[in-house]
């Protein structure tokens, strides 16, 4: 395996030449993510099948006109897995590569089982048992030993053939559609960013809290996702998810009675506590009518087990017919998130939010009949 390690914006340049009109580039990325809201790219990896480079990102280089082959929509670009790949893409260049062929839901729409791990892959398509070892490694340190290049460009480089393998596969059941669809709804989803207001909503027990609590949580929520984006700290680094809880329903009205609050350690009160107490104090002026409505669970509505049962019954009976495994079709997940849409959602607020994965990309083409009356 053969490979070169690009840090000058000429050895970049030269390599761009060689994959510029190649109609295949298996690629992938690696990145750091301990403490940062947004993945850290550390490492580009791409293989032309001839050509294979891992593009060092920390280097002073413009990325520019590899980005544009990445825009080429006659470049087929193969990744195993892509969900966080594409977060970096998106954070980084801007966009997601398109045309996006994902090696992992291929094999899953194909009924090799959910989330085949890329050396799996390897081992069950080539015969060939790859090193991990290197899969937790600092990415971001300098210089990288040549074990954690070998490692990164394994990735690509193994990458291609199994994907000719799967590739062929997938043109004769005729999915080729299905899985470039697929990796589109993946990016449409990471690019979506919930409403300020309605952050409070996914807090885990935000069911349990009354109409008051509701508004000091979401205030609590909007503050910690915008402190997050600002200072590029993952979501828990600013201020646990439990402790939102706690806080909006004790409402603390100082720093001292804050430290006593279960959950919420002193280190949090010294750090954000005034920012806190600030959203508290902006909730309590909030007037009685414009109160959040009680949360309620989908297990709270007295139909939603017969109902589930029906929809997956609908469902299982066209993924029989269309020889699609019924979990790539629908997971449990996905039946929830459309009675959600249909049950908890106003007419207004569908308008802000994506529509449920059933009702969107491919599934919607094979389920728009079945589940007519929940497309509303």
């Amino acid at each position: 395996m053969q490979y070169q390690l690009i840090q000058t914006q000429n050895q970049l340049n030269v390599f761009v030449e060689h994959i510029r009109n190649k109609p295949i580039l298996a690629i992938d990325t690696e990145f750091m993510r301990r403490r940062t809201l947004y993945p850290e790219v550390a490492l580009i990896q791409v293989y032309d099948g001839e050509h294979l480079a891992l593009i060092d990102p920390l280097a002073e280089l413009s990325l520019f006109d590899f980005w544009q082959v990445l825009r080429d929509p006659a470049v087929l670009k193969v990744l195993h897995s892509p969900s966080e790949d594409i977060e970096v893409f998106q954070k980084y260049a801007g966009f997601v590569p398109a045309p996006l062929f994902d090696s992992q839901f291929a094999l899953q729409l194909l009924g090799n089982g959910n989330c085949m791990g890329f050396a799996h892959m390897v081992k069950n398509l080539l015969d060939i048992e790859i090193d991990k070892s290197e899969s937790r490694t600092n990415w971001l340190q300098r210089p990288l030993t040549i074990k954690q290049f070998d490692y990164a460009a394994a990735d690509v480089f193994y990458l291609l053939p199994c994907f000719k393998i799967i590739i062929e596969q997938i043109n004769d059941a005729g999915f080729f559609d299905i899985v470039i669809n697929e990796s589109e709804l993946i990016a449409q989803k990471r690019a979506y960013q919930t409403p300020d207001e309605h952050l409070y909503r996914d807090i885990k027990n935000a069911w349990q809290l009354k109409p008051a609590d509701l508004a000091v949580l979401r205030e609590l929520a909007a503050w910690r996702r915008n402190k997050a984006i600002r200072k590029n700290l993952a979501l828990n680094f600013v201020l646990k998810e439990h402790c939102l809880v706690e806080l909006a329903k004790r409402k603390p009205t100082s720093l001292t009675t804050m430290r006593n609050v279960p959950e919420v350690d002193s280190i949090e009160v010294n750090r954000s506590g005034v920012e806190i107490l600030k959203c508290i104090e902006k909730a309590k002026v909030i007037p009685v009518a414009d109160f959040p409505e009680p949360l309620r669970r989908l297990i709270d509505f007295p139909s939603y087990k017969k109902v589930a049962k029906e929809i997956k019954q609908k469902i299982t009976a066209v993924a029989k017919k269309q020889a699609i495994p019924e979990d790539v079709f629908a997971s449990k997940k996905q039946i929830n998130q459309l009675i959600s849409w249909n049950w908890k959602l106003t007419s207004a607020e569908r308008e802000q939010t994506p529509k449920p994965d059933l009702l969107n990309s491919w599934r919607y083409e094979y389920l728009k009949d079945t589940l007519k009356e929940w497309d509303v």
